[in-house]
């Protein structure tokens, strides 16, 4: 329907997030009311498709059982091999964010995975894209699973439901720092990093993943060298929160100053934010911060984004939140990496 079509081309003058997303949520209303098969799932589809890239999540995760269901109840819509492939990439998107809420247990989690490998097998499509992301999700909980996974992804075929050669690469580096082997990270890296692979997500998202592992390292000079590349593509996007984490971190051992001025331009990002993991990752950078920064530059901290009678105990609560979150993130997990980050990064406060 031609005015459905214009509908559609109308989300991109919206605001991202809420904004368009309640103007998605209208046109589904619409679809269902006239009842609109194609577009009831088009525009289910548009939703979660807003909802990922602004970078909440949330509610994509809510919206992903209507689209399945009203999938599965239509099969004039599994006989459309582009909407099949349609499915399947909001299913990949599926599998990546559920990781990122701790309420979403691991059992869970291990269902979804499950339940896309199926409908990747029956559909024909390569099972590189499932091995990606269970790889990605084990990294921080049973490195043999993860290393399992990540030769599987390595020797499986990429096809159109995968991320895409440039995030092929990119993987293999969050895999290869993972596993603390540097050299190996530097050399999938180089074609990114040489400009022949490119995506909307390169090379910041590549160059992030050095700086981080510097900084965990204490290795501040060479996290810099990297961040300087990165910042100002990151900097006031809520999609990229676990970026600036990262920078406070950083910045609190090297430009304490600077730290202040992007906490204060994120902190309404992170109380806008409705995704545990990115909120985990800003306080971890910020209850870094909060550790080292002196009372003078935390009060330069308190005075723009928030107010408090006192910077230590303001400094005190961001890292008593900060290790709430990581908690829900380690009991969900069996671990206590994410505990130990934060505490690490607290102690003495």
């Amino acid at each position: 329907m031609a005015s459905f079509q214009v509908t559609e081309q109308n989300f991109e003058t919206y605001e991202r997030g809420v904004p368009r997303l309640n103007a998605i949520r209208q046109a589904i209303a619409e679809a269902d009311q006239e009842k609109h098969v194609y577009w009831q799932f088009r525009f289910r589809y548009d939703y979660i498709e807003e909802s990922v890239f602004c970078g909440d999540r949330y509610y994509a995760l809510i919206m992903f059982p209507e689209l399945l269901q009203h999938y599965d109840a239509h099969p004039e819509l599994q006989d459309d091999a582009n909407i099949t492939h349609s499915l399947l990439v909001n299913f990949r998107w599926i599998v990546e964010a559920a990781p990122e809420f701790p309420q979403i247990s691991k059992a869970e989690i291990d269902n979804y995975f499950r339940l896309f490998r199926r409908r990747l097998l029956e559909n024909d499509y390569s099972l590189s894209i499932y091995y990606m992301k269970r790889s990605l999700f084990y990294l921080d909980i049973d490195l043999d699973i993860a290393s399992s996974d990540f030769y599987k992804f390595l020797e499986s075929p990429l096809d159109s439901i995968a991320d895409g050669k440039p995030l092929y690469y990119n993987h293999q580096v969050e895999y290869y720092l993972a596993m603390d082997e540097e050299e190996k990270a530097l050399k999938a890296a180089e074609p990114i990093f040489s400009g022949r692979m490119k995506s909307s997500a390169l090379p910041h998202s590549t160059l992030h993943k050095f700086c981080r592992y510097h900084v965990l390292k204490g290795d501040y000079e060479k996290a810099l060298s990297y961040a300087k590349q990165f910042e100002h593509t990151v900097t006031g996007d809520l999609y990229y929160l676990h970026h600036i984490g990262t920078l406070l971190a950083l910045y609190a051992h090297t430009d304490p100053a600077h730290a202040a001025k992007l906490f204060n331009r994120h902190y309404p990002l992170f109380l806008s934010s409705k995704n545990p993991w990115l909120r985990a990752a800003f306080l971890a950078g910020a209850a870094a911060f909060a550790k080292w920064a002196d009372t003078q530059q935390l009060l330069v901290l308190v005075s723009g984004a928030v107010q408090a009678d006192d910077p230590t105990q303001f400094a005190q609560q961001l890292c008593r939140d900060a290790e709430e979150v990581a908690g829900k993130f380690d009991q969900r997990n069996g671990t206590s990496i994410f505990t130990d980050r934060i505490r690490a990064f607290c102690a003495g406060l």
